[in-house]
């Protein structure tokens, strides 16, 4: 599949096929469920390995190993060294701010919990979304952040903040 380089627009066979749709929603929320775990997980990692960077890194390696065996097996063929060239700047900050995610998700969950660090992501998530799109910024496709939509992010702050704020850790 080939995506216009300065587009990400999705496909047209996605945006009619309810079905297709459906898998799709599925498979964001099935990510979710893994956030969650990953979180607890390299929370407890960092436990056994004492440091919150060190967690990362392994956390992050296991990671990349299993991204090198699926392209290995898919036999995905490597990008040329013209292609890689032409990648802009900011496309290759993915990777750090991936690694801010994990770092931080292990530094806050132990205190706050996983919860209240995840709730507080998906707020950030939501307001950083709408500047995104309604500014087109990253060449993403430019969605105004109607009346609608703005009032949805709210609602979604609203409840992050009455859950973290309300949680009370337990020693």
């Amino acid at each position: 599949m080939s995506y216009d380089s300065h587009s990400v627009a999705a496909s047209p066979l996605i945006e009619s096929d309810t079905s297709v749709k459906s898998l799709l929603f599925l498979l964001a929320i099935l990510a979710g469920v893994a956030t969650s775990a990953q979180a607890v997980i390299n929370t407890q990692l960092r436990a056994r390995l004492g440091d919150p960077m060190q967690a990362a890194t392994v956390s992050f390696t296991v990671g990349a190993i299993l991204c090198w065996l699926y392209c290995l097996l898919s036999r995905s063929p490597l990008p040329s060294l013209t292609s890689l060239r032409s990648v802009p700047w900011w496309m290759w900050t993915g990777g750090a701010m991936g690694a801010l995610y994990v770092w931080t998700s292990i530094v806050v969950t132990r205190q706050i919990g996983v919860a209240a660090m995840l709730g507080l992501l998906v707020a950030g998530q939501m307001l950083t979304s709408l500047v995104i799109e309604h500014y087109g910024l990253f060449h993403a496709p430019l969605r105004p952040a109607s009346l609608t939509r703005v009032a949805g992010a709210g609602l979604v702050v609203f409840g992050v903040c009455l859950m973290a704020y309300s949680t009370v850790r337990k020693p």
